[in-house]
């Protein structure tokens, strides 16, 4: 399995071909797809319907995702996460104070960073996306 890491690290006010692509890279990691392959989000991340659009985007792939927040003041119901999700980040200091993501698994470990600089700083957890198939019943093995 490949890990693919971002490539622009521009904050929120940048020129949008600057701004961090750090949710592109996490989606290519998950899917196994190169970077530009991968759905962008730079540009529109701030727009309520963004999370449609992304959604709109998987479904090729047989795919949807689900946001689910958490903080730690709200913890999450879901405890634990196969497979590959990605998790969403903010810190005061990294980043500028703008939102990061970095591919997870399992328990919530971090299984990839896409910003080679990051050296494991995280910030408070915000949420977690979850890639969900649309029609399961595909995937089970028929008898």
């Amino acid at each position: 399995m490949f890990k693919v890491d971002q490539t622009t690290f521009g904050g929120k006010d940048a020129p949008l071909e600057q701004q961090g692509n750090c949710f592109q890279a996490c989606v290519a990691t998950v899917l196994q797809m190169p970077l530009e392959e991968a759905y962008d989000c730079r540009g529109i991340q701030d727009e309520d319907d963004w999370l449609a659009d992304f959604n709109k985007w998987l479904e090729r792939y047989g795919l949807g995702c689900i946001y689910i927040f958490g903080d730690k003041d709200k913890p999450m119901k879901v405890t634990e996460c196969r497979g590959l999700c990605i998790g969403e980040f903010m810190s005061k200091t990294l980043y500028q104070g703008e939102r990061h993501v970095v591919v997870l698994r399992n328990h919530f470990e971090v299984f990839h960073d896409p910003n080679p600089n990051a050296k494991g700083r995280m910030g408070d957890f915000q949420g977690v996306y979850i890639f969900i198939p649309l029609e399961p019943y595909k995937m089970v093995r028929k008898q």
